[in-house]
Parts: C-alpha cells; structure tokens; sequence
C-alpha cells in the first residue's frame, strides 16, 4: 500500500494496493480513511479494464463501479472526492473499526 497526499479535510489517508510485483490489470483497491474515523474501499477501474471485462458481451453489470480515463494518483484523487460530494457509502465498501 503506498500513501497520496490528499490536501482534503474530509480524509485522513488514501491508501492505494498497488503492488508492482504484480501485473497491472486496470484496477485498483483504494482505502479512503475519513477524519470522522469511518473507512472505505473503492475498486477503481480504467476504462479499457472495464473494456476488457466486457469482452464480446452486449452488457457487464456490478455494483460500485468507479471508473477513471487513466490510473493516476491525480484521478484516483478525484473518482475519491466525486465519491465524497456525492455519498462515498454509494460507492465504497464500509470497513470494520479498527483500534491503533
């Protein structure tokens, strides 16, 4: 998980699961960690995964897709803010609590 600096009040830390031992496949996890204590995880992929998912299929449903033009720590940013504006539960997985 590497670390990027938001400059947003709401969140405490955005964690992305980019580990580059692995192939990159279009999508990734991000952790949004708010300052109200609460966590999320968004899967966030680009559009040519998406694509790819498709295939040969006239349709490819699932829920709480969040989609960017290019996975950039600057999109990825923003999909996480468009979240927030408009209710990250409707996007984001809510996570247990966890005491540090």
């Amino acid at each position: 998980m590497r670390s990027i600096d938001t400059e947003d009040e709401r969140i405490a830390s955005l964690l992305v699961a980019d580990n580059p031992d692995l192939p990159f496949e279009g999508s990734r996890d991000v952790e949004v960690r708010l300052r109200d204590g609460r966590r999320f995880v968004l899967t966030v992929h680009t559009l040519e995964a998406l694509e790819a998912r498709l295939g040969g299929s006239p349709s490819f449903v699932a829920p709480r897709i969040v989609l960017v033009r290019r996975m950039s720590d600057g999109a990825l940013l923003h999909a996480v803010r468009s979240a927030l504006d408009q209710g990250v539960e409707r996007f984001g997985t809510l996570q247990a609590f966890i005491e540090e």
